[in-house]
């Protein structure tokens, strides 16, 4: 439904534009929300109806951002959960906070993990699966002993198997192995001595550094199931942290039994080429390291190692193409105790060799800084450290809990967005519609502004938000709206008063004259007006600027 809008200089109405459109034919419990608060707003209920477009428009998203992180995109899945925040009722938000702080923490957004899951604390002391990734977020920090009590309240919320074993992670990154080993114990007890219930005990005792309890563990899970999947390969990732060369032979004999279960075992495949890297089996080593990184393309530790081979056969090309990869992957600086830092080491060293002075210097600059970086760095958490002068694969260091973008999920959530992309901005441009008519204008703008990401197109929209903006007295928000407007209807006088008076505030007076210029003869009628061209005629005129009507 369209109105029109009335304006006067010093006084005056407004009514902003609402539409009807049809949402999308997908998810019909969606269709159903949007098509009640149509209802309710022809009905004149604008309660109900701004009820209604909320929850269609949080619900939407929130369909959205669950997809998107689902098909392996978590920035594309986090830009609509932000956005969905911004539109559901804080005392609402609870359930969208956990799984968007859930999502987070899997994809190692650490910071909003923390900040989401601190809100939905902040707001329900009691919630469980809160205080847990807070817990969880809070230990990839080294905040260890806040991460403790989040997680001990957690337990007593809700003694579960996830919980304890978060709260046992705690217990250990506190070199606390007394309260760990008893609350393992009463877990074995509680939820049943099963394989997978100690390969859970012995990646805890392992990401924390202490391997040789992990081997004890990991024997167990292996006694009671030997075939239980990532078991022998854990132990001999254990035989690896404890020995280092010395548990080669074990580890090597466990990774080899992983791979019998597992051919495509990436973790195996990329401790087998470390290790024989570190024997010179160079050929060996590279057909290992091969296939890991064509299992795990987006994994930094395989081009390193595979530089370094390439080193040691005098292969500068293929070693140089292989470190630059390596330092493009790494996105975690501190990664495996900054062992990018070695990649920068030697591809100077390659451009030193080549004759690239510049470029090298620069390298090894870099190189310098993560070297002291890496001295500084708290060696209380050993995950995985480096057994030789080579840069290592860390053993129990897993990657982000991501797998390869599902690009077909991903083109059908692309294809649902712009399908629903003229119901979304609809419901924005009413939302803001009564927020306007509620005189709530800089909410109103908020709303409009929203609905253009949508759909810019929308009938009246930019009319509405320049005038949303304008009395709002958020001036330099209402020209781009409004000039876009005018030059769409230049005959709207109303719209071009208002235009006038934005660029007149912003003091853009040439724009000023340029605007108001075409009804310069009916602004005697409006003294204030009359006066703001008349000072920017005065401006230009100083200045000596052309102005074209």
């Amino acid at each position: 439904m369209t109105a029109v809008l009335a304006f006067c200089f010093v006084t005056g109405e407004m009514s902003f534009c609402q539409r009807t459109v049809k949402a999308t034919e997908r998810a019909p419990d969606l269709q159903q929300m949007y098509d009640s608060a149509q209802r309710a707003q022809s009905a004149g209920d604008l309660t109900a109806a701004a009820r209604d477009y909320q929850g269609f428009l949080a619900d939407t998203l929130r369909h959205l951002a669950d997809g998107y992180v689902r098909a392996g995109d978590y920035p594309g899945g986090a830009k609509f959960f932000e956005e969905a925040l911004s539109v559901v009722p804080e005392d609402k938000a609870t359930d969208l906070r956990l799984a968007y702080a859930q999502s987070a923490l899997l994809a190692r957004d650490i910071p909003t993990a923390k900040s989401q899951a601190s809100a939905v604390v902040a707001a329900d002391s009691k919630s469980s699966t809160g205080r847990l990734i807070l817990g969880e977020a809070l230990l990839q920090t080294d905040e260890n002993q806040e991460a403790r009590k989040q997680l001990e309240a957690a337990v007593a919320l809700d003694p579960n198997y996830k919980n304890g074993l978060a709260l046992a992670t705690a217990y250990l990154a506190l070199s606390d192995t007394k309260d760990a080993t008893k609350l393992f114990s009463e877990m074995s007890i509680g939820f049943g001595n099963t394989a997978a219930i100690h390969l859970d005990f012995g990646r805890a005792y392992a990401e924390a550094g202490n391997p040789d309890l992990a081997i004890v563990e990991f024997k167990k899970a292996i006694a009671l199931n030997p075939r239980l999947p990532e078991a022998h390969y854990c132990l001999g990732a254990s035989y690896l942290l404890s020995q280092g060369q010395v548990g080669f032979s074990e580890a090597v004999k466990e990774f080899h039994r992983e791979l019998e279960l597992n051919p495509n075992d990436y973790f195996s495949l990329a401790q087998l080429g470390y290790i024989a890297f570190n024997d010179r089996r160079f050929s060996e080593a590279e057909e290992d390291l091969k296939r890991a990184a064509s299992l795990d393309p987006r994994n930094p530790d395989n081009p390193l190692l595979l530089g370094q081979i390439y080193i040691q056969l005098n292969r500068p090309a293929d070693a140089e193409q292989a470190l630059r990869k390596a330092i493009a992957l790494t996105t975690d600086l501190s990664r495996n105790h900054y062992q990018v830092q070695r990649a920068h080491y030697l591809l100077g060293r390659l451009l030193v060799q080549t004759g690239h002075l510049d470029e090298a210097k620069q390298e090894m600059q870099i190189s310098a800084k993560l070297l002291k970086m890496n001295s500084l760095r708290d060696q209380a958490r050993l995950t995985g450290a480096p057994v030789s002068d080579a840069a290592s694969i860390a053993p129990f260091q897993r990657p982000p809990d991501r797998g390869p973008m599902d690009v077909k999920a991903r083109q059908a959530l692309d294809a649902f967005a712009k399908r629903a992309a003229p119901a979304i901005a609809d419901s924005y441009n009413n939302l803001g519609a009564m927020a306007a008519g509620a005189s709530e204008f800089a909410t109103a703008t908020g709303y409009f502004t929203k609905a253009a990401k949508w759909n810019s197109s929308l009938e009246g929209l930019d009319y509405n938000w320049g005038r949303a903006a304008f009395s709002a007295q958020l001036y330099a928000q209402a020209v781009p709206p409004l000039s876009r407007y005018v030059a769409a209807h230049p005959q709207e006088t109303g719209a071009r008063r208002v235009l006038g008076i934005s660029y007149f505030m912003v003091k853009d007076y040439a724009a000023v004259v340029q605007t108001l210029q075409p009804i310069e003869s009916s602004l005697a009628t409006t003294p204030q007006l009359e006066s703001m061209y008349t000072q920017s005629l005065a401006h230009t005129e100083k200045k000596g600027t052309d102005v074209h009507p």
